[in-house]
This record gives structure tokens, sequence and C-alpha cells, in this order.
């Protein structure tokens, strides 16, 4: 009877502490650094919601180690609502990548929702003879191995979706790892670097500028941003369709009324006017899933990629 007593107690002192959520400041860990197109997300949501919340909204960047060392800080803090996590597609492709991984991406966190989808991009150097999707395949086709494809480091969703492409197409890229963008970049303006793939607020201003050409896109359609640029589904691979996607998760043990509050909130924050405005102008595609949807989307990623890795051999150096 006492223990009865004792666990209802602790219930409904749980519930008054959920109902009064949140009552300190919450940390948003990023596993990327600060200035990073992601952090920016993260700092443009954290900021609405400290006004809406009136709680402070940190911004912890660990980067490193392929996100690890971010997602291991996160996995070992407490599932009280007070820690969130932003993951992206990387997230679902380390388990698969590395031989081991500090986290269970099943087990260790809670997903709260995904916030966007973002379509990558493919653009050549001006001297880049293939201007569209078809005739970079056929060259790829013609010299097997001697197309190089760049992007910004082993594991990315630009890495493993295009292995994915060489698996579809029949064809075989040379990739090209880099330490990030900007050194690819140089790279690609001058020459030196044939194709690279990346997100498009990477290399929407040079694109502009008429220093590198788009030659295709990896989303199921085409980007606002770029209308006249195909789609590699469009130009002949059936089904293909890759996008980066960017989220928030919380350690496992979070009480669901807490998720649901942050997953209501958030979509909120992503949906409005200004918020979609600027998103998008980074070529990010506004998701705003539940919380059950986006746990469905990682399990399918999981799936996705890890048959992708397995079949290509990618191991991370």
């Amino acid at each position: 009877m006492l223990k009865r007593f004792f666990m209802t107690l602790l219930c409904l002192i749980s519930m008054a502490a959920q109902a009064q959520y949140p009552e300190r400041p919450i940390r948003i860990i990023v596993p990327f650094p600060a200035g990073d197109g992601l952090d920016i997300q993260a700092r443009m949501i954290g900021q609405k919601l400290s006004e809406r919340w009136g709680q402070p909204v940190v911004i912890d960047n660990k980067p490193g180690a392929g996100t690890l060392i971010g997602v291991d800080a996160a996995a070992k803090s407490p599932g009280d609502g007070y820690t969130l996590l932003l993951v992206t597609t990387t997230y679902a492709i380390n388990p698969s990548l590395r031989d081991k991984v500090p986290y269970d991406p099943l087990k260790d966190f809670v997903p709260l929702i995904q916030t966007t989808a973002i379509p990558l991009v493919v653009v050549a150097s001006n001297g880049f003879a293939p201007n569209n999707f078809t005739d970079v395949m056929a060259l790829a086709k013609q010299k097997p191995g001697e197309v190089t494809m760049g992007n910004s480091g082993i594991g990315t969703a630009a890495h493993i979706g295009m292995e994915l492409l060489n698996s579809t197409a029949g064809i075989k890229f040379t990739h090209v790892p880099y330490k990030g963008i900007p050194p690819a970049m140089t790279d690609l303006i001058s020459g030196r670097l044939q194709l690279l793939c990346t997100s498009p607020a990477q290399v929407m201003g040079t694109i502009r500028e008429g220093k590198i050409k788009a030659v295709f896109t990896t989303g199921a359609k085409r980007m606002s941003q770029l209308p006249n640029v195909p789609t590699i589904q469009e130009s002949g691979v059936a089904g293909f369709d890759v996008n980066a996607w960017v989220g928030f998760m919380a350690p496992a043990g979070t009480p669901d009324a807490i998720v649901q509050r942050l997953n209501k909130e958030i979509a909120s924050i992503i949906n409005t006017p200004d918020m979609k405005a600027r998103l998008s102008n980074d070529g990010s595609e506004v998701v705003a899933s539940s919380s059950e949807a986006f746990a469905s989307h990682i399990r399918r990623e999981l799936d996705k990629w890890g048959t992708v890795i397995r079949n290509a051999g990618i191991k991370a150096e």
C-alpha cells in the first residue's frame, strides 16, 4: 500500500514538473562548428523558443569525429527535456560507416521532429564540358573512374548519395573528399575538380556569380531556386530521391508530454512565413513531421544507407 502511495506521488510530481516545463535554460547540442548552416538553423529555432517560453536556449557547439562527439554528449545527458540534439543524415549513416559508434540510434534517443529536407545539387567547373545529367553519365561511362566528384567529407549525405548513384546508374565517379566546402570550391573554380555535390546554400551565390554551373539536383522535384536544373529522377534514374535532412532528438527517457510540446512548438516556429522564407532561401524544404513520423524516417534511412555502404564497401578513415 505504501509503495503504491509513493509511486502515485512520484507520478504526480512528474506530471506537475512537465506541466511547468520549461523552468530553466534549455541546451541544444549542435555537433557542428558555430557559423555552419546547420548551426544557424538551430540558433534561429532556439531564439524563437526562448522568446515564446521566456527561458534561455543555449547553443552548445560540439563538432568533431563526424558528429560523434556531440551525439555522445547528448546520449549521456538526462532525459528531462533540457538537453536537445540537432541531427542530420549523418546520424543514420554513421552506424554502418564506422565499426563502433557511442550510441544506439534507435534506443538512446527519442525523435522530436524532422525540421527540414535539403535536396543536394551537383555543380561543375565551367571548363567541364557536360552541362546536364545525361552528358555527365555518358562521360562517366566512357571514362570510368576518370570523372572526379568532390564533397565535404567521407560519410556525408553528399558522399553516400553519390555512391548510391554509382550503383544505381552503373557508373563510377572518383570520390574526392575534402575537409569542408571552401577548399573544394577553390579546386572546382580552378578546374582541378570537375564535379562537387553539396547543399545549395553552400554554392548558390557562386552559381549566381557565374563562377560555376549547376548540372543536376538529387531530390524528387526541381528546386525553386534552380528551376532550370533537372533532377536525377527526371533525367532517367527512376525513383532516385536523395535529401540531406535535419531534425531534433532528445535523450531516451524524455517524457512524452515534453516530446509532444517540443514538437508542437518547433513545428509552429518553422511554419511561420518568415522562417519558411529564410529556410527556403538556403535550399531547405520545411517538413515539420510528427515525432512518430520522424522515428519511421530514421529507421528507413538506417536501412537505406546501411545497404549502400555495405554494397560499396565504404569505411570511415
